[in-house]
């Protein structure tokens, strides 16, 4: 694991000489530290800890330097199925060290990390079991950040006890890192049903322009399907990511709804053309026959996504 360039080592040791941290990558003896933080946090039933690292993943740690004690931790990775998009995981940071801009600290040091990968699109899920939506704003306050919608039971046996066994719920957000926003002006299909959702529940940048430009393009691209978790306690929901930009594509997603898939999230300019275009997806959900009484009232969202969380909610009940 090497994704630190030497440049960036010494940058980061000159931050911590500074004050009483410094951060640095994970050796593979301090996998159980970085595990304990997560179980500290999440629980012992937390079904995510640290096996061993991935070549192609980023890790960070936070050090407090007068004990050289692990108060803080960090990955990042590619997406599944999405080129040059990479996924910011996991964050935590220990009780008495927060408030002191280490969280931050860490984000900015992934987002450089991500875009020196050739990176386009940042993207994080923040939890949704806090009522204080803590994760959210920070996203949306200091990285500017775009909340593209909510991801129903996603993670099972995250916060079991809180949840009282639902999966965990996580919204969807983005930051394209190549200086502009993804939002542009490609013709969304959707079926009757969903034509209203970029204007009315999603937040305003993702209809501050006019979808005229139309794709042209020899096929239809594939459409990629994110399997349900399996946990100790409960099962996730599957998800599926329809292209968006044909007219193809409101005859998928009318087809997924009738086999019981529902709206989660609008992903924009995460596929690319051969041509070297970008395009559109839709993110379909959909619960497996095990998962029973789902309720969205556990699912907390930032004010932006109220709306949205009451149109999945009515829905979920309508057809289920």
């Amino acid at each position: 694991m090497e994704t630190l360039s030497q440049e960036f080592k010494e940058d980061l040791s000159q931050d911590g000489d500074r004050g009483l941290y410094f951060f640095r990558e994970p050796i593979v003896t301090e996998i159980p530290q970085i595990n304990r933080l997560l179980v500290e946090e999440y629980g012992e039933s937390y079904p995510y800890p640290v096996g061993a690292f991935d070549p192609t993943g980023i890790y960070l740690i936070a050090v407090y330097k007068p004990t050289q004690e692990i108060v803080g931790f960090s990955r990042a990775s590619p997406y599944g199925g999405h080129t040059g998009v990479h996924e910011l995981g996991g964050l935590i940071v220990t009780r008495p060290h927060r408030g002191r801009g280490l969280a931050k600290k860490m984000t900015l040091i992934r987002l450089e990390i991500c875009r020196s990968q050739g990176a386009k699109i940042a993207i994080s899920e923040p939890v949704c079991y806090r009522v204080d939506c803590a994760s959210q704003h920070n996203l949306l306050k200091h990285f500017n950040f775009v909340l593209l919608g909510i991801q129903p039971a996603k993670y099972p046996d995250i916060q079991h006890e809180i949840l009282q066994g639902q999966p965990e719920s996580v919204l969807m957000a983005a930051s394209w890192l190549e200086g502009e926003s993804g939002f542009g002006t490609r013709r969304i299909f959707l079926p009757e049903e969903y034509r209203g959702l970029p204007y009315t529940y999603l937040p305003s940048e993702i209809h501050s322009k006019h979808f005229r430009q139309h794709i042209k393009a020899d096929s239809f691209p594939e459409m990629i399907h994110h399997p349900s978790r399996l946990g100790r306690f409960s099962v996730g929901a599957e998800y599926i990511d329809v292209p968006a930009n044909w007219h193809r594509s409101a005859v998928c997603i009318g087809e997924l709804i009738h086999e019981g898939y529902h709206f989660s999230c609008l992903l924009p300019a995460f596929g690319v053309l051969p041509s070297g275009g970008y395009f559109d997806y839709v993110r379909l959900y959909r619960f497996p026959d095990k998962l029973h009484g789902f309720d969205f009232r556990r699912v907390h969202v930032a004010p932006q996504l109220a709306p949205l969380k009451y149109f999945c909610a009515g829905e979920l009940a309508c057809r289920r």
